[in-house]
Protein backbone atom coordinates (compact mmCIF):
# COMPACT_ATOMS: atom_id res chain seq x y z
CA UNK A 1 0.00 0.00 0.00
CA UNK A 2 1.13 3.49 -0.94
CA UNK A 3 1.36 6.45 1.30
CA UNK A 4 2.41 9.73 0.67
CA UNK A 5 3.10 12.64 3.53
CA UNK A 6 3.50 16.10 3.00
CA UNK A 7 6.47 17.41 5.03
CA UNK A 8 6.92 20.74 4.96
CA UNK A 9 6.52 21.15 1.35
CA UNK A 10 8.19 17.42 0.34
CA UNK A 11 6.71 14.69 -0.72
CA UNK A 12 7.50 11.77 0.39
CA UNK A 13 6.03 8.52 -1.08
CA UNK A 14 6.19 5.10 1.00
CA UNK A 15 5.45 1.79 -0.49
CA UNK A 16 5.68 0.25 2.90
CA UNK A 17 3.22 1.02 5.89
CA UNK A 18 3.78 3.38 8.79
CA UNK A 19 4.29 1.60 12.03
CA UNK A 20 3.63 3.74 14.88
CA UNK A 21 3.18 1.00 17.10
CA UNK A 22 6.86 -0.22 17.59
CA UNK A 23 6.98 -2.19 20.79
CA UNK A 24 9.63 -1.34 22.64
CA UNK A 25 12.84 -4.02 21.96
CA UNK A 26 11.99 -4.78 18.82
CA UNK A 27 14.46 -4.09 16.29
CA UNK A 28 13.28 -1.37 13.56
CA UNK A 29 15.65 -3.48 11.12
CA UNK A 30 15.01 -6.82 11.68
CA UNK A 31 13.14 -9.84 13.54
CA UNK A 32 16.01 -9.74 16.00
CA UNK A 33 14.81 -9.22 19.51
CA UNK A 34 16.19 -7.50 22.79
CA UNK A 35 15.13 -8.47 25.80
CA UNK A 36 15.01 -6.00 28.94
CA UNK A 37 13.42 -8.73 30.63
CA UNK A 38 16.07 -7.84 33.98
CA UNK A 39 15.29 -3.56 33.78
CA UNK A 40 13.37 -2.27 36.36
CA UNK A 41 11.55 -1.08 33.60
CA UNK A 42 10.58 -1.14 30.12
CA UNK A 43 12.34 1.23 27.63
CA UNK A 44 9.63 4.01 26.88
CA UNK A 45 8.17 4.12 23.24
CA UNK A 46 10.25 6.29 21.00
CA UNK A 47 7.18 8.94 20.63
CA UNK A 48 7.24 9.45 24.43
CA UNK A 49 9.57 12.29 25.64
CA UNK A 50 12.46 11.07 27.87
CA UNK A 51 12.13 10.04 31.10
CA UNK A 52 15.88 10.24 32.51
CA UNK A 53 16.08 7.08 33.83
CA UNK A 54 18.78 4.53 32.20
CA UNK A 55 18.93 0.63 31.85
CA UNK A 56 19.84 -1.40 34.50
CA UNK A 57 23.87 -3.02 33.71
CA UNK A 58 25.66 -5.33 35.29
CA UNK A 59 29.05 -5.13 37.24
CA UNK A 60 31.30 -4.66 34.10
CA UNK A 61 33.91 -6.14 36.27
CA UNK A 62 32.07 -9.42 36.34
CA UNK A 63 31.71 -10.03 32.61
CA UNK A 64 34.95 -8.16 31.10
CA UNK A 65 38.43 -9.54 31.60
CA UNK A 66 41.48 -9.63 29.52
CA UNK A 67 43.33 -12.56 30.12
CA UNK A 68 46.73 -12.53 27.79
CA UNK A 69 47.96 -16.20 26.19
CA UNK A 70 51.01 -15.81 26.80
CA UNK A 71 53.73 -13.95 29.25
CA UNK A 72 56.42 -11.30 27.82
CA UNK A 73 59.77 -13.30 28.27
CA UNK A 74 62.09 -11.55 30.96
CA UNK A 75 64.10 -8.76 30.22
CA UNK A 76 67.17 -8.63 31.39
CA UNK A 77 68.02 -6.20 34.19
CA UNK A 78 69.19 -2.72 32.97
CA UNK A 79 66.99 -3.06 29.81
CA UNK A 80 64.15 -0.89 28.61
CA UNK A 81 62.29 -3.19 28.55
CA UNK A 82 62.80 -4.26 32.50
CA UNK A 83 61.18 -1.45 33.53
CA UNK A 84 57.84 -2.76 32.82
CA UNK A 85 58.21 -6.46 34.39
CA UNK A 86 56.47 -5.31 37.38
CA UNK A 87 53.58 -3.83 35.42
CA UNK A 88 49.85 -5.69 35.45
CA UNK A 89 48.47 -7.43 32.80
CA UNK A 90 44.80 -7.08 34.24
CA UNK A 91 42.86 -4.00 33.37
CA UNK A 92 41.89 -1.56 35.92
CA UNK A 93 38.79 0.30 36.04
CA UNK A 94 38.93 3.87 37.54
CA UNK A 95 36.82 3.10 40.46
CA UNK A 96 38.88 0.25 41.76
CA UNK A 97 42.17 1.67 42.91
CA UNK A 98 44.29 4.76 42.22
CA UNK A 99 46.90 4.56 39.01
CA UNK A 100 49.72 3.69 40.39
CA UNK A 101 52.86 6.69 40.28
CA UNK A 102 54.43 6.72 36.83
CA UNK A 103 58.12 5.04 36.77
CA UNK A 104 60.78 7.54 36.17
CA UNK A 105 63.93 6.29 34.18
CA UNK A 106 66.97 5.21 35.80
CA UNK A 107 68.83 8.09 34.07
CA UNK A 108 67.63 10.91 31.42
CA UNK A 109 68.97 12.23 28.55
CA UNK A 110 70.36 15.50 30.54
CA UNK A 111 72.36 13.02 32.63
CA UNK A 112 73.58 11.22 29.60
CA UNK A 113 74.73 14.32 28.16
CA UNK A 114 76.51 15.61 31.39
CA UNK A 115 78.34 12.44 31.68
CA UNK A 116 79.93 12.81 28.13
CA UNK A 117 81.95 16.00 29.71
CA UNK A 118 82.12 14.79 33.05
CA UNK A 119 85.52 13.08 32.00
CA UNK A 120 86.58 15.57 29.37
CA UNK A 121 90.38 15.69 30.80
CA UNK A 122 90.01 12.91 32.64
CA UNK A 123 92.51 14.13 35.64
CA UNK A 124 89.99 14.40 38.62
CA UNK A 125 87.06 12.55 39.55
CA UNK A 126 83.48 14.94 40.32
CA UNK A 127 82.87 16.07 43.56
CA UNK A 128 81.74 12.64 45.58
CA UNK A 129 80.23 11.54 48.27
CA UNK A 130 82.27 12.02 52.08
CA UNK A 131 84.09 9.88 52.74
CA UNK A 132 87.54 10.55 50.71
CA UNK A 133 87.98 6.93 48.31
CA UNK A 134 91.20 4.97 49.90
CA UNK A 135 94.39 6.23 47.48
CA UNK A 136 94.61 3.12 45.92
CA UNK A 137 91.21 3.94 44.38
CA UNK A 138 93.01 6.94 43.14
CA UNK A 139 96.15 4.74 42.26
CA UNK A 140 93.61 2.30 40.06
CA UNK A 141 90.52 2.12 37.30
CA UNK A 142 87.66 3.67 39.56
CA UNK A 143 85.08 3.40 36.83
CA UNK A 144 84.10 3.62 33.45
CA UNK A 145 85.41 6.93 31.74
CA UNK A 146 88.26 7.35 34.79
CA UNK A 147 91.88 7.70 33.76
CA UNK A 148 94.42 4.78 34.87
CA UNK A 149 96.35 6.69 37.16
CA UNK A 150 99.72 4.43 37.02
CA UNK A 151 99.30 4.54 33.29
CA UNK A 152 98.72 8.38 32.79
CA UNK A 153 101.61 8.90 35.28
CA UNK A 154 104.16 6.49 33.08
CA UNK A 155 102.87 8.19 29.40
CA UNK A 156 103.58 11.42 31.13
CA UNK A 157 106.59 10.82 32.41
CA UNK A 158 107.66 8.95 29.57
CA UNK A 159 106.77 11.75 27.13
CA UNK A 160 108.98 14.04 29.40
CA UNK A 161 111.80 12.00 29.26
CA UNK A 162 111.96 12.06 25.62
CA UNK A 163 112.06 15.78 25.25
CA UNK A 164 114.84 15.95 27.82
CA UNK A 165 116.80 12.94 26.49
CA UNK A 166 116.48 15.25 22.60
CA UNK A 167 117.93 18.02 24.34
CA UNK A 168 120.54 16.37 26.07
CA UNK A 169 121.78 15.17 22.92
CA UNK A 170 121.02 18.28 20.38
CA UNK A 171 119.25 21.63 20.25
CA UNK A 172 118.22 20.80 16.88
CA UNK A 173 116.88 17.56 17.52
CA UNK A 174 114.66 18.78 20.53
CA UNK A 175 113.48 21.42 17.83
CA UNK A 176 112.37 18.58 15.31
CA UNK A 177 110.48 16.74 18.12
CA UNK A 178 109.03 19.82 19.10
CA UNK A 179 107.90 20.34 15.63
CA UNK A 180 106.76 16.87 15.60
CA UNK A 181 104.47 16.78 18.43
CA UNK A 182 102.93 20.31 17.52
CA UNK A 183 102.12 19.26 14.02
CA UNK A 184 100.38 16.17 15.24
CA UNK A 185 98.81 18.13 17.93
CA UNK A 186 97.00 20.71 14.76
CA UNK A 187 95.47 17.57 13.19
CA UNK A 188 94.04 16.81 16.55
CA UNK A 189 92.48 19.97 16.43
CA UNK A 190 91.42 20.79 13.17
CA UNK A 191 89.86 17.25 13.16
CA UNK A 192 87.82 18.13 16.40
CA UNK A 193 86.95 21.33 15.09
CA UNK A 194 85.67 20.11 11.46
CA UNK A 195 83.61 17.31 14.21
CA UNK A 196 82.35 20.39 15.94
CA UNK A 197 80.87 21.75 12.37
CA UNK A 198 83.27 24.45 11.75
CA UNK A 199 85.17 24.28 8.29
CA UNK A 200 89.07 25.33 9.08
CA UNK A 201 91.36 25.46 6.68
CA UNK A 202 93.09 22.09 7.18
CA UNK A 203 95.99 22.36 5.17
CA UNK A 204 96.94 26.08 5.81
CA UNK A 205 96.51 25.21 9.43
CA UNK A 206 98.98 22.48 9.65
CA UNK A 207 101.41 23.99 7.66
CA UNK A 208 101.57 27.07 9.74
CA UNK A 209 101.61 25.60 13.17
CA UNK A 210 104.51 23.24 12.01
CA UNK A 211 106.53 25.88 10.09
CA UNK A 212 105.85 28.30 13.09
CA UNK A 213 108.85 26.47 15.75
CA UNK A 214 111.36 26.01 12.49
CA UNK A 215 110.97 29.31 11.44
CA UNK A 216 111.19 31.16 15.27
CA UNK A 217 114.63 29.22 16.30
CA UNK A 218 115.94 29.78 12.95
CA UNK A 219 115.07 33.94 13.12
CA UNK A 220 114.14 34.38 16.24
CA UNK A 221 111.08 36.07 17.78
CA UNK A 222 109.78 38.47 14.83
CA UNK A 223 109.06 35.39 12.95
CA UNK A 224 106.20 34.32 14.85
CA UNK A 225 104.83 37.58 13.06
CA UNK A 226 105.48 36.83 9.56
CA UNK A 227 104.02 32.98 9.94
CA UNK A 228 100.87 34.94 11.44
CA UNK A 229 100.91 37.27 8.89
CA UNK A 230 101.19 34.81 6.18
CA UNK A 231 98.99 32.67 7.54
CA UNK A 232 95.76 35.35 7.55
CA UNK A 233 96.47 36.09 3.89
CA UNK A 234 96.54 32.57 2.50
CA UNK A 235 93.79 32.23 4.89
CA UNK A 236 91.83 34.85 3.21
CA UNK A 237 92.81 33.24 -0.76
CA UNK A 238 91.57 29.91 1.05
CA UNK A 239 87.78 31.10 1.29
CA UNK A 240 87.93 33.18 -2.02
CA UNK A 241 89.27 30.08 -4.73
CA UNK A 242 89.47 26.73 -2.70
CA UNK A 243 86.45 26.66 -0.56
CA UNK A 244 84.29 29.63 -1.28
CA UNK A 245 81.05 27.97 -0.29
CA UNK A 246 82.16 28.02 3.22
CA UNK A 247 81.50 30.56 6.04
CA UNK A 248 84.86 32.26 6.07
CA UNK A 249 84.20 34.00 9.29
CA UNK A 250 83.74 30.95 11.37
CA UNK A 251 86.40 28.74 9.03
CA UNK A 252 88.99 31.65 9.16
CA UNK A 253 88.67 32.34 13.12
CA UNK A 254 88.73 28.53 13.84
CA UNK A 255 91.94 27.87 11.46
CA UNK A 256 93.74 31.00 13.24
CA UNK A 257 92.70 29.83 16.63
CA UNK A 258 94.52 26.37 15.89
CA UNK A 259 97.92 28.17 14.56
CA UNK A 260 97.64 30.99 17.45
CA UNK A 261 96.99 28.23 20.47
CA UNK A 262 99.28 25.14 19.12
CA UNK A 263 101.77 26.51 16.80
CA UNK A 264 102.19 30.33 18.62
CA UNK A 265 102.31 29.00 22.24
CA UNK A 266 104.10 26.09 21.38
CA UNK A 267 106.98 27.63 19.40
CA UNK A 268 107.81 29.52 22.41
CA UNK A 269 109.98 25.91 23.27
CA UNK A 270 111.61 26.47 19.69
CA UNK A 271 112.19 30.39 21.00
CA UNK A 272 113.62 29.16 24.23
CA UNK A 273 116.20 26.55 22.37
CA UNK A 274 117.45 28.67 20.11
CA UNK A 275 118.60 30.89 23.48
CA UNK A 276 122.71 29.87 23.59
CA UNK A 277 123.47 28.23 26.74
CA UNK A 278 120.17 29.02 28.40
CA UNK A 279 117.77 27.80 25.96
CA UNK A 280 117.38 23.61 27.57
CA UNK A 281 117.84 24.60 31.13
CA UNK A 282 114.95 27.45 30.23
CA UNK A 283 112.34 24.80 28.74
CA UNK A 284 113.64 22.38 31.04
CA UNK A 285 112.37 24.60 34.17
CA UNK A 286 109.14 24.48 32.02
CA UNK A 287 108.65 21.11 31.47
CA UNK A 288 109.07 20.20 35.40
CA UNK A 289 107.21 22.59 37.26
CA UNK A 290 103.88 21.66 34.32
CA UNK A 291 104.57 17.91 34.96
CA UNK A 292 104.70 18.45 38.64
CA UNK A 293 101.69 20.55 38.53
CA UNK A 294 99.46 18.19 36.23
CA UNK A 295 100.57 15.65 38.69
CA UNK A 296 99.81 17.19 41.79
CA UNK A 297 96.46 18.16 40.56
CA UNK A 298 95.67 14.48 39.69
CA UNK A 299 96.38 13.03 42.93
CA UNK A 300 94.14 15.57 45.15
CA UNK A 301 92.05 16.21 42.85
CA UNK A 302 91.28 12.11 43.11
CA UNK A 303 91.34 11.40 46.81
CA UNK A 304 90.06 14.72 48.47
CA UNK A 305 88.87 16.24 45.28
CA UNK A 306 85.09 18.12 46.49
CA UNK A 307 84.26 21.31 45.17
CA UNK A 308 83.55 22.04 41.45
CA UNK A 309 85.69 24.50 40.03
CA UNK A 310 84.49 26.24 36.70
CA UNK A 311 81.85 25.18 34.69
CA UNK A 312 84.02 24.78 31.18
CA UNK A 313 85.54 21.32 33.09
CA UNK A 314 82.78 20.13 35.81
CA UNK A 315 85.47 17.56 36.33
CA UNK A 316 87.84 19.93 37.61
CA UNK A 317 87.60 20.56 41.44
CA UNK A 318 89.06 23.69 43.49
CA UNK A 319 91.16 21.06 45.74
CA UNK A 320 92.82 19.79 42.79
CA UNK A 321 93.90 23.25 41.69
CA UNK A 322 95.24 23.96 45.26
CA UNK A 323 97.46 20.59 45.07
CA UNK A 324 98.44 21.32 41.36
CA UNK A 325 99.30 25.02 42.47
CA UNK A 326 101.47 23.87 45.59
CA UNK A 327 103.45 21.05 43.55
CA UNK A 328 104.55 23.54 40.96
CA UNK A 329 105.50 25.84 43.72
CA UNK A 330 107.30 22.74 45.27
CA UNK A 331 109.04 22.15 42.28
CA UNK A 332 110.68 25.27 41.79
CA UNK A 333 111.71 25.45 45.42
CA UNK A 334 113.15 22.31 45.20
CA UNK A 335 114.94 23.17 42.53
CA UNK A 336 115.88 26.57 44.15
CA UNK A 337 117.61 24.46 47.13
CA UNK A 338 119.45 22.43 44.59
CA UNK A 339 120.84 24.87 42.07
CA UNK A 340 119.09 23.22 38.65
CA UNK A 341 118.93 24.37 35.93
CA UNK A 342 120.34 26.99 35.24
CA UNK A 343 119.76 29.65 35.07
CA UNK A 344 116.87 29.94 36.82
CA UNK A 345 118.29 28.33 39.65
CA UNK A 346 121.79 28.92 39.45
CA UNK A 347 123.51 31.63 41.13
CA UNK A 348 126.60 31.56 38.96
CA UNK A 349 124.45 32.05 35.81
CA UNK A 350 122.77 35.04 36.85
CA UNK A 351 119.71 33.15 38.65
CA UNK A 352 119.10 32.02 42.05
CA UNK A 353 116.43 30.91 44.43
CA UNK A 354 114.36 34.24 44.72
CA UNK A 355 114.39 33.64 40.22
CA UNK A 356 113.37 30.05 40.29
CA UNK A 357 110.19 30.98 42.80
CA UNK A 358 108.76 33.48 41.14
CA UNK A 359 109.36 31.33 37.58
CA UNK A 360 106.89 28.32 39.67
CA UNK A 361 104.31 31.02 40.78
CA UNK A 362 103.94 32.65 37.26
CA UNK A 363 103.54 28.83 36.48
CA UNK A 364 101.82 27.58 38.69
CA UNK A 365 98.89 30.73 37.66
CA UNK A 366 99.11 29.44 34.08
CA UNK A 367 98.98 26.38 34.06
CA UNK A 368 95.52 26.43 35.07
CA UNK A 369 94.21 28.87 32.87
CA UNK A 370 95.68 26.68 30.20
CA UNK A 371 94.39 23.58 31.40
CA UNK A 372 90.89 25.08 31.47
CA UNK A 373 91.38 26.98 28.18
CA UNK A 374 91.27 23.85 26.00
CA UNK A 375 88.61 22.27 28.49
CA UNK A 376 86.54 25.01 27.50
CA UNK A 377 87.37 24.29 23.36
CA UNK A 378 86.47 21.09 23.95
CA UNK A 379 83.06 21.35 25.53
CA UNK A 380 81.97 23.71 22.53
CA UNK A 381 83.23 21.38 20.35
CA UNK A 382 81.14 18.88 22.01
CA UNK A 383 84.31 16.54 22.38
CA UNK A 384 85.24 14.34 25.10
CA UNK A 385 89.32 14.14 23.82
CA UNK A 386 91.19 16.04 21.61
CA UNK A 387 92.66 12.85 20.43
CA UNK A 388 93.20 8.99 21.50
CA UNK A 389 96.78 8.88 20.70
CA UNK A 390 98.17 8.47 23.42
CA UNK A 391 96.91 5.48 26.42
CA UNK A 392 95.08 6.99 29.12
CA UNK A 393 95.62 10.44 28.14
CA UNK A 394 93.55 11.13 25.07
CA UNK A 395 95.51 13.18 22.32
CA UNK A 396 98.74 15.01 22.28
CA UNK A 397 96.78 17.95 22.86
CA UNK A 398 95.14 16.51 25.84
CA UNK A 399 98.59 16.25 27.43
CA UNK A 400 100.57 19.66 26.54
CA UNK A 401 97.47 22.28 27.19
CA UNK A 402 99.17 23.68 30.69
CA UNK A 403 102.65 23.45 29.15
CA UNK A 404 101.10 25.79 26.31
CA UNK A 405 100.73 28.20 28.54
CA UNK A 406 103.49 27.48 30.48
CA UNK A 407 105.98 28.17 27.72
CA UNK A 408 105.67 31.60 26.98
CA UNK A 409 105.25 32.77 30.62
CA UNK A 410 108.91 30.62 31.41
CA UNK A 411 110.24 32.47 28.71
CA UNK A 412 109.18 36.49 29.57
CA UNK A 413 109.73 35.28 33.18
CA UNK A 414 113.18 35.24 32.25
CA UNK A 415 113.24 38.32 30.48
CA UNK A 416 112.35 40.34 33.71
CA UNK A 417 114.43 38.40 36.20
CA UNK A 418 117.84 37.33 34.37
CA UNK A 419 120.65 39.97 33.38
Amino acid sequence: MSQEQDNEGFRIQRTDPIDDDVAPGRSVFGDDEISFEDDDAAVPHWSQPPTGSVPKVGNPAESVTFKPQSEPAASEPGSEAAGWANETLEPTWAGDAPPPPPKQPSRSVDVEADAFFTHDDGEEQPPQAPGAPPLSTALGVSGPGDRNFLTATIVGVGLAVVILAAMAYREWVAVGVVTVVLAVAAVEYFNAARIGGLQPAVLLGIASVASMPLAVYWRGESAAGLVLVMSVVFGALWYLVVAPSDSPVRGLGSTMLGILHVGLLGSYAALMLSIPERGTGLLTAAIIITVCYDTGGLVVGRTMGRSPLSAASPNKTLEGLIGGVLAAIGAAFAMGLLSQPSPFADVSAGGGFADVMILGIAAAIAAPIGDLAESQIKRDLGIKDMGSILPSHGGVLDRFDSLLFVLPTTFYVSRFVLP
